[in-house]
């Protein structure tokens, strides 16, 4: 929210944009302008005089217009893990946006089944350009790094983040200049396997993907149990910053928060014959996703269950696991 105050007579003025996430901040009376879309912000502190508030109005109006030929802030954190030996590939991310039960896979994940991923997040494109570009090389072998170069012709390229993972165990990731401080990548490679990820995220609590690092390498079992737990690692770190519980008063929901960071998850396992449409749609061997409960989410959290994404699909997953066989890797 934008609050305008002249000297005399405090008026507050709620300017709606969709898309651009409006703020305050403390600024002596008769000032204050703040605003910002995804990871990047406009702060100014305006001395005004009696009659200028319209003028204030249609100067946050006119940059905000700027700001909204770019997409939505998908700030969030991700895990992308690929098996040479198997030719796996699996992606699993949260977030605060609060969006249905697809639109966060179809926001930022890359699934080329048999030859790699990525995941295309931070500021996100709405025109998808960039996951289509990073599809395609993904298809022809070119090498992550090289496809990140590429992408550094986006207008918005210091407003996004990828991490981007190949079945040749190549990988590369960037958080761009204007993402947040606490945005970052790390990628690797088990030792001892051939087993590939790359970690990133944006807006988070200091040290969440560093746990999520920790705890995939650390894990035992299948390459899903991995990336399953290297995501409720982040979200017990603090996930992102951006979301909490909300007051019980506020929805009436018989559903617990636990300490919510997130507002959507999935996870996905695709195998290297699955079929796909796109770029991040296919009849994938496994694919669960949580959102919050509303009548046009399908698959939104349901009694029994808890307001926490990670958490509720940690338990979605977990009943599917039960179902594969004893060696499932």
């Amino acid at each position: 929210m934008a609050r305008v105050a002249e000297k005399r007579t405090k008026r507050n003025c709620l300017v709606n944009i969709p898309h651009i996430r409006l703020l305050s901040f403390s600024c002596n009376v008769g000032e204050a302008v703040e605003f910002g879309a995804g990871s990047e912000f406009v702060r100014a502190c305006i001395r005004l005089r009696p009659g200028l508030e319209i003028n204030v109005k249609k100067w946050i109006l006119l940059l905000a217009v700027l700001f909204s030929f770019e997409g939505s802030a998908f700030a969030t954190w991700s895990v992308i893990a690929i098996d040479k030996n198997t030719k796996k590939v699996v992606v699993a991310a949260a977030s605060c946006v609060n969006t249905s039960d697809d639109a966060m896979k179809d926001a930022l994940a890359v699934v080329v089944p048999g030859i790699g991923a990525a995941v295309c997040q931070a500021r996100a494109d709405n025109t998808h350009q960039n996951q289509l570009l990073v599809f395609n090389e993904l298809k022809k072998g070119t090498e992550p790094g090289k496809i990140i170069e590429m992408l550094s012709t986006d207008a918005a390229f210091d407003s996004r983040q990828y991490g981007i993972l190949d079945m040749q165990g190549r990988f590369a990731g960037r958080s761009g200049l204007n993402n947040n401080p606490e945005s970052l990548w790390k990628g690797g490679r088990i030792p001892g396997t051939d087993i590939y990820y790359s970690i990133q995220g944006n807006t988070l609590s200091p040290g969440t993907v560093l746990a999520a690092e920790k705890a995939f390498t650390t894990a035992k079992g299948a390459l899903t149990d991995r990336v399953m737990a290297a995501l409720q690692a982040g979200d017990d770190q603090g996930g992102d910053t951006r979301c909490v519980c909300p007051p019980e008063a506020a929805g009436g929901t018989l559903l617990p928060c636990d300490a919510k960071h997130a507002h959507v998850a999935f996870i996905l396992l695709a195998n290297p014959t699955d079929p796909i449409d796109s770029y991040s749609t296919g009849k994938y061997f496994m694919y669960i996703t949580v959102s919050q409960p509303a009548a046009d989410h399908p698959f939104g959290a349901k009694i029994g269950e808890t307001l926490n994404p990670v958490k509720t699909l940690h338990m979605r997953y977990e009943a599917w696991r039960k179902t594969m066989p004893a060696d499932f890797q």
